[in-house]
């Protein structure tokens, strides 16, 4: 058994600045998946884009709003959102403070956005 805390140890920076905590990752044994917690900041958004891999997001803090090609659903806590492989997306924090979810991601698949030292 392992445990995480929201450090900058295991912080990572996306390409739109997105802060992204590899609370559970490779690195640490996980085989199958890997667990994030992303924070947006205020008017921040991702960027509009697709993965060959699905995610699973659970929002735990703000406000915001997930933006596909055909759709667009309103966030808030509590709420999950499924997007799957090759599904065009982005998170926009639409509230007064910081959007923050959990997003679990098959492994290996963003690695480029794990910080350098974990």
């Amino acid at each position: 058994m392992q445990k995480t805390e929201l450090t900058d140890d295991i912080l990572g920076i996306t390409a739109s600045g997105t802060k992204a905590y590899w609370m559970i990752s490779t690195e640490m044994g996980a085989k199958n998946f890997e667990l994030r917690y992303l924070v947006i900041p205020f008017e921040g958004k991702t960027n509009y884009g697709k993965h060959s891999h699905e995610h699973e997001v659970f929002i735990v803090k703000g406000n915001g709003k997930a933006i596909g090609k055909d759709c667009e659903e309103s966030l808030k806590p509590g709420m999950a959102i499924f997007i799957s492989e090759n599904e065009e997306h982005q998170f926009i924090n639409t509230g007064a403070g910081s959007l923050e979810f959990i997003c679990v991601i098959p492994k290996n698949t963003e690695d480029q956005f794990k910080p350098k030292k974990q």
